[in-house]
């Protein structure tokens, strides 16, 4: 909780139960222990950034598929960059370093998932849409957009399940969006779960999706 002399924000970090694809579905034994040093697998280690194919800016999201195959929506370059095992140059596989809202572009992308047909998913938060990347493809096309029928704010976080739905943070609006496929207009799926707690409070879904069998 952050205290100003105006306002509170609480942020509430939400759990929903969600078929899981890529890495997630793993089965993790309740034993399991972690290394406390980490490795860097992706950007520099010495915490410098840039937009070089070695270089990330403000990642915001990571996706990992069953091949160990590393997406990053890399925020403030604007793009979605791919990592095979053991690589350190990534791979642009949609958006460039220019912020931009053609087809071929992106503006500070903050949420990234794949889905089982190979296509990328983003959400490109400050274009308000969410782009899916076919297989291959850098040019996207839009799911999603913020519009009088829809209203879709910064989008923090997505995730896509084997039925190709997509779920959303919003944060500007205060709720998590489900969208069926081929339908660019979202059924809320729990605005119920933020509470303007007073007239000074205020409530906003971040991230991140938790996701078991």
């Amino acid at each position: 909780m952050t205290t100003t002399s105006d306002t509170t924000t609480t942020v509430y970090f939400l759990s929903l139960s969600i078929l899981p694809t890529g890495i997630y579905a793993l089965s993790i034994p309740t034993c399991a222990t972690w290394n406390q040093t980490g490795i860097t697998v992706a950007g520099n280690s010495n915490g410098s950034s840039g937009s070089d194919l070695a270089s990330l800016i403000n990642p915001v999201d990571i996706f990992v598929d069953n091949n160990y195959t590393l997406y990053i929506a890399d925020g403030d370059n604007n793009r979605a960059v791919r990592y095979y095992t053991n690589d350190t140059i990534g791979t642009v596989v949609a958006g460039n370093s220019t912020p931009g809202d053609s087809p071929s572009e992106l503006n500070a992308p903050k949420g990234i998932a794949v889905d089982q047909y190979g296509a990328i998913i983003v959400a490109d938060s400050s274009n308000y849409r969410i782009q899916r990347f076919p297989l291959g493809s850098t040019v996207g096309t839009t799911l999603a957009i913020n519009s009088t029928t829809n209203i879709l704010g910064q989008v923090r976080d997505l995730h896509i399940n084997v039925n190709n739905e997509i779920f959303v943070t919003d944060s500007d609006y205060s709720h998590v969006i489900k969208y069926y496929p081929n339908n660019g207009v979202g059924v809320t799926f729990s605005r119920q779960l933020w509470i303007r707690l007073s007239s000074k409070s205020v409530v906003r879904p971040i991230w991140k999706f938790r996701r078991w069998k």
